[in-house]
Parts: structure tokens; sequence; C-alpha cells
């Protein structure tokens, strides 16, 4: 067996300086809540962001980690076998998918455990009321109503890992510039795509949303592979040489050999918004992408650590990386199990210097993006978000009146990305003023028209430093009592920021913002949302995380497995589920948990009311979620 002699750190590369990060941003802006419940207004970013003091609540939280909503399962969708409710496939409420080790970094020791996962009882949903939402309710007794029922998936990172336009040895990026499981994000999304078609045979959600960063690299290719997946066409994720596949696997263990992809059942709707890898070269180049030539034969090897790389040919090694350790003599080696293709243990594996070159990894512009989104048409609704309007304007933000049929729910969608041209773009956000001109004339439309609001943009506005910058942002979307909750993705971690009704305002002038988790990484999540009126004022939004299903023996299992190894090395430094997502459980006080499985109370503007009121009843589907969740072990 070959053996390496590597320490513990010869696999984390990283510096703590540089001119440019690349990929997405580590979502260090943090939200302070303390035990009451109360926001202190350090909605900080490094240390900066103040948010001018003015998101302030003086309520008291009522999380004390109850499942209430009075535990009635309301929802008679699909549920028959004799009037019980029909089995959801589970949730994290139900059960949860954790490392045997922590999830976070391990000693050298314990790598013969590192990747290996075990489930766990569910998390609770948790009440959260940081915006004094409640003190807005009448007093009322609850009739719980579902406004809108959908999912958010984000960062999925579809990738052609051969591709020589790539940087996987920058000491910039350590964490994202080459991953151990990137050969599998086709197949990790046809998981995700499995899971949800199974959700929506029992009751299907109104719309899924993909939230930026659909493909990593702004090549031709991995938007096509992305595609292919969702409509159920058959993938070739290889490109250069057909014929290079490795052998060392057997055949419906290799990532890069073709597979029936499942495709979205026709219930499913979807629609897209932008990010900064579907626009940028590694997520970062705008007009220096020019420095590099994805559809040739060498890889980017440009004078500098930040933009470096070798030829990444498809690679099975015959036994899993072992290390040798110098103080006890022993060998480390990863796990044999799963089954699956063995990839190498890092980047400095690859030294190669010529790659086959391949001209459907040649980068596409936003209106090139934008038009093979509109293209796919075996789902609904047409464009997915975008129009020709869109085509002829060169712009990639849109908004729709009405995504849901007979609920009045609106949602805009915005490009904080920077542009595609710009000698100055980066990885971060950026909001010109001609877009939150246009967000504030949608804005005001969709108020005039009694409508809750969701917003969408892929940067969590934490990370927008360019253009106008975040302030104007926030400031705008609490002028707007509608706006109830602005989904976010990039940051590849779970977080909650809620956003109070500054001083002065209404308590309905407060809002949500919401960023999930990478569909790449660990823990590879979804998050199911639903915004329910509860018939007193007020509602809620009920978040629950879910883990993609895969079989024993899938392909997507060796996917799973290296995102885990990704983070026990101490190379994603993120684990992504969270506060304190390193923990077990969810801890006494349910401190573990604030970002995942949750209820954030919202209230609602006063001219909504006598529409809330007027609607159909439509059941809730979580009180599902929640019924089946499992407390011990």
């Amino acid at each position: 067996m070959d053996t390496m002699d590597l320490r513990r750190r010869d696999l984390l590369i990283s510096s703590a300086t540089g001119l440019i990060v690349l990929g997405c941003d580590d979502g260090s802006g943090t939200t302070t809540i303390t035990n009451n419940g109360t926001n202190n207004g350090t909605d900080t970013n490094n240390g900066t962001d103040t948010n001018n003091g003015t998101d302030t609540n003086n309520g008291t939280d009522t999380n004390n980690g109850t499942d209430t909503n009075n535990g009635t399962d309301t929802n008679n969708d699909n549920n028959t076998n004799n009037g019980t409710p029909t089995r959801r496939p589970p949730t994290t409420a139900e059960e949860t998918i954790r490392g045997v080790l922590l999830e976070t970094e391990q000693w050298e020791d314990l790598r013969p455990q590192f990747g290996k996962t075990t489930t766990k009882p569910g998390e609770p949903h948790i009440e959260r009321d940081d915006i004094n939402a409640s003190s807005a309710s009448d007093g009322s007794t609850q009739s719980l109503n579902s406004l809108a029922y959908f999912v958010q998936v984000t960062d999925i990172h579809i990738v052609d890992e051969e591709s020589p336009a790539r940087f996987i040895h920058s000491t910039f990026a350590s964490s994202s510039a080459w991953r151990p499981h990137e050969a599998w994000s086709t197949q990790i999304l046809n998981a995700a795509v499995r899971t949800l078609n199974k959700f929506a045979a029992i009751r299907p959600m109104d719309f899924v949303m993909f939230s930026g960063d659909l493909i990593d690299n702004k090549h031709f290719i991995e938007l096509k592979w992305f595609i292919d997946v969702v409509e159920g066409n058959t993938v070739d994720p290889n490109t250069g040489d057909p014929d290079d596949d490795p052998t060392g696997v057997p055949p419906e263990l290799n990532p890069h050999l073709p597979f029936q992809a499942e495709g979205f059942v026709p219930e499913i709707r979807w629609y897209a918004s932008i990010g900064n890898h579907d626009l940028l070269a590694g997520g970062n180049l705008g007009s220096l992408s020019s420095l590099l030539d994805p559809t040739g034969d060498t890889p980017t090897n440009l004078p500098t650590q930040q933009l470096d790389s070798s030829a990444v040919p498809p690679t099975c090694l015959d036994t899993p990386p072992c290390w040798d350790r110098e103080d006890d003599g022993h060998e480390y080696c990863y796990s044999q199990e799963p089954d699956r293709c063995y990839v190498p243990p890092d980047d400095s594996w690859y030294d190669g210097d010529y790659v086959v070159p391949d001209d459907r990894r040649h980068y596409i512009t936003r209106v090139e993006w934008m038009q093979m989104i509109m293209d796919s048409t075996n789902n609904g609704p047409q464009g997915h978000g975008f129009s020709q309007e869109n085509i002829d304007e060169n712009r990639s933000y849109w908004a729709d009146a009405e995504p849901i049929a007979g609920r009045p729910i609106a949602l805009i969608t915005l490009d904080t990305s920077y542009d595609e041209n710009s000698l100055t773009a980066n990885a971060s956000g950026r909001l010109d003023e001609d877009q939150l001109n246009w967000l504030e004339a949608r804005l005001q439309e969709f108020t005039a028209q009694n409508k809750l609001i969701i917003v969408v943009s892929h940067h969590p506005s934490d990370s927008i430093s360019g253009g106008v910058g975040k302030q104007p942002l926030r400031q705008l979307l609490h002028e707007y009592p509608n706006v109830v909750l602005h989904i976010v993705g990039h940051g590849h971690k779970n977080k909650v920021y809620p956003r109070p009704a500054p001083q002065g305002l209404n308590v309905w002038n407060g809002y949500w913002e919401l960023q999930t988790s990478g569909l790449l990484d660990w823990p590879q999540q979804m998050r199911f949302l639903e915004i329910v009126d509860f018939g007193d004022g007020t509602g809620a939004i009920y978040s629950t995380m879910v883990n993609m299903e895969i079989p024993e023996g899938d392909i997507a299992e060796a996917g799973r497995f290296y995102s885990l190894v990704h983070v026990q090395e101490g190379v994603d430094s993120s684990d992504g589920m969270g506060t304190n997502g390193d923990e077990a459980t969810c801890g006494e006080n349910n401190e573990g948990c604030l970002d995942r499985n949750i209820i954030m109370r919202v209230a609602w503007p006063p001219d909504m009311l006598d529409i809330l009121e007027s609607l159909t009843p439509r059941p809730v589907e979580t009180l599902n979620f929640i019924a089946g969740r499992r407390t011990g072990d």
C-alpha cells in the first residue's frame, strides 16, 4: 500500500493576507443574540458594521424550544392510509446525518474515521422572535394557513474539475480552489433532485429557488450539466479525452462516467438567480479572465501563487491514501468504506502541465447564461424568472408578481455579483444605484398590490461592499413593511440575521435575512421554507433543513464522504451547519440549532390583514415534519 509522509497541516493550504480572495465569502458577519432573545444591534462584519445602531429589539424572545402550533396535523394532501398522514421522506426534524467524529478539524490518528457518517435523532423547530413580531398579535385564537411552501437550494457548484482555467494551488482559496468531492458535483445535484421528487410526490412544493452559483467557473459545459441533471437527460461529466476514465473502480462507482439523471417531476417549478461563480472566472475574475485559456491545453500558471494550477485528470487510486506518523510508527489510512473512487488526498498530488483541450469549456456571458436557463423548458415557469427583456437589457435581476397562483406573494431576485467585464471584480457582493432604484420600484408596485414580498440575492447583505453597499439595501427593505424574508447563499453555512424594525418604524417593518449552506459542501443540505399566517395579525416563517436521501451503495455516497473529510482535515474551516454546528446536539438552551430548524415570527402590516383573512385555508406542510420528529437514539 502506498503511503505518504504528510503531516496533519500539510493538507491545509492557507494564507493570512492577499490581494485576491477566490471563491465564496466565509460568512464572517455575525448576529449576536442574547439569552432573552434581544438583538443588541451588533450585526457586525469583522467588527465594522454596527448598522448605525438602528436594528434594535426591545421585545422578549419566546425561544423555549417547544414544538408549538397545537401539534395538529392539518395537512390532508395525499393523506391516504385510512386517515393516517402519509409518511414524508425524512427531514432533519426526524433524523439528522452527522459525522461519526465531530464536524470539525480532527487529529491525524483518527483518519480511519474521517468522512464516516451516522444517523442521529432529529432537531427541534425552535421559535425565534428576535424582531418582536408576536407583540403585534391581537390575541385571537391562532388558525394556521400556509401562504407559501418552497425550497432554497444554493451554491451547487457544478464543476469541470479537468478545466485548465482553475487555480487548484491557490494560497488564497484553500477550501474551495480544490475539493476532494468536486468530481461528484453532478451526482450530488442528482441526489438532491431525487430527494425533492420524493417530497413532491406527497405534496408538490410551490417552487424551488436556486439562489446562485449553479456552476463553479462560468463554463458552458458546467451549466449544460446542471440543466441535464434537472431535466433528466444523460449526463457525461467528463471533458477532454473521452477515454481517460480511471480503471481502478467499478463503473457504477466512477463519477466520471455518463449516467441517466433523475430530472425534476413535472409538478416541480424552479427559479434561478445568478451568483459570482456563474459570472466570474473562479468566482472572482472579470476582465482578468482573459489571462486564462479555458479551452486550451495549458493549466493556469501565472507568476503568482494566487493563480496557479495543474492538470487534474480523472483519478481513482487503487487504495485509500495513508500516512506514516514518525512519532509512533503507525500508518493511518482513510476508511475503505463506502465503496468509492479513492481520490488523491490534496491538490499537491496533481503536477501535470498538459490538459486535453475541449471547446465546451468556453466561458459564457451573462446573456448566454440567462438564455440557457430560459431554454430549459421541461419544467415551469417559463424562463425560470428570466424573460426576453432580461436578454435585451443584459439585466440579470427579475421579479415575479405571482409565483404562487392565488396567494398574495411576490418574488424579487437581485444580481449582487460584480460585472463580468469589471477590472476590479471579486467574490464579494456589489449593488449599483440602477438596480437599487429598480428594486424600489418593484417594492412600491407589490406593496400597492398587497403582496408579501420575498427578496432573493446570492450574497448576504454583510458581503455587499461594492456599489452603494449594504446599508441602502437594508434601509430600503425596512421601508416597505410587506418585505418578510430575504434569502441568500454564498457563505456556505447556515446563518440567520434578524432585521428588527429600526427605531421609529412599526414592528412589521422588520424582516428576516436567511443564509443557507451550499449543496456541494458539507452538510450538503437544502432548506425547506413555509410562510404561515396565524390569523391573529402575525405569522411565522418555518425553516426545515433536509439532507439528500442517498441509498447505500449509491455513487453520491462518496461525495458526502469526501465533503466531510474536507472539514475534518481542517481545510474547509466552516462546517456549514451554522451556530455551534460542531456540537452533536442542540445543547441545553438550543444554542446549537438557532440557524437550522426554526420558526421565525413575523408581523403583518395592517393593510394585509383583510387580504389574508379572505384566503382559502391551506394546510401547513411543516407540521408533518415536526410530527415525525424522532427524539431518542
